[in-house]
């Protein structure tokens, strides 16, 4: 992992700016903030992305979770995780305007002291017939947020007005962790190269699938024994069919914990059903 950069002074925010941090889309998007830029009590990581093939930065286990679901979303297009709110000068002046102080850097006094704010995800929204819209998300922990906390968002939200653009606060539940883990262990089969599985007779096996509730261990076991395979690549063809989404399934549904597969519909046995 790469050095953390500094940002204890203006001099350090217009360097970052110069080197492309904080700007461009997709795979050239560079997030303000990384994990190694800044201390953390929370659970953080980096994955990389299937959308953007470029590893994203994420503080804590929620902003992680709110990053699967975003990019299981087919009308999400990029994401942009740590986006800066600039210029200063504008987060500057909604400070002002509703009488809160703007983040400012410690140690350092003046103008010079402003602090680069940023808005956990940017979402660049597709829809249907190729319009584009953005999202911005600030994700917290549920319940009341503090008076510091609630001033800042309130800068954010005022900022996105400014341009636009929607903004929302996400602050998760149990039952989008489930989903978050579900899409997560799912998407791993494929995430960093998906070659491996490619000899797997992944649309044979799959086109078996009814819309119906499967135990896992006994649909596994009688899949490996049909097809001659070991149980571990009949979970990992089932795997790569959720997350290309041959098949949809119940995702609120705790799978590997549970035990139970339940899917909901399932495009090859579909096209195989109508061929009869």
């Amino acid at each position: 992992m790469s050095r953390g950069r500094k940002f204890n002074s203006y001099q350090n925010y217009e360097q970052a700016l110069g080197q492309g941090v904080g700007l461009g889309h997709f795979q050239e998007y560079q997030p303000w903030l990384r994990v190694q830029d800044v201390p953390s009590y929370g659970n953080r990581s980096v994955i990389f992305g299937l959308k953007t093939m470029r590893k994203h930065h994420f503080m804590s286990s929620i902003e992680s979770d709110f990053f699967y679901q975003a990019e299981f979303n087919e009308s999400v297009a990029d994401i942009r995780e740590q986006f800066p709110l600039l210029p200063l000068t504008l987060t500057e002046r909604i400070a002002n305007h509703i009488g809160v102080k703007h983040p400012t850097i410690k140690g350092i006094k003046g103008p010079a002291a402003l602090h680069v704010m940023t808005t956990d995800f940017l979402l660049t929204i597709k829809n249907a017939n190729g319009d584009i819209k953005y999202k911005a998300f600030a994700v917290k922990p549920d319940g009341i947020p503090s008076l510091r906390v609630a001033e800042k968002l309130e800068i954010e939200h005022l900022f996105w007005a400014l341009h636009d653009i929607e903004f929302k606060i996400y602050t998760g539940s149990e039952l989008n962790k489930n989903v978050s883990k579900n899409i997560a262990w799912a998407t791993s089969a494929i995430r960093m190269d998906a070659s491996p599985f490619e000899h797997l007779p992944c649309h044979e096996v799959v086109s078996i699938l009814q819309p119906v509730d499967y135990s896992v261990d006994e649909l596994c076991s009688y899949l490996a024994q049909t097809f001659h395979l070991e149980c571990c690549e009949i979970m990992t063809i089932i795997q790569v069919a959720i997350a290309k989404k041959f098949i949809q399934v119940d995702l609120t549904n705790p799978i590997l914990e549970v035990g139970v597969l339940r899917v909901l519909s399932n495009t090859h046995y579909q096209k195989v059903a109508e061929q009869w």
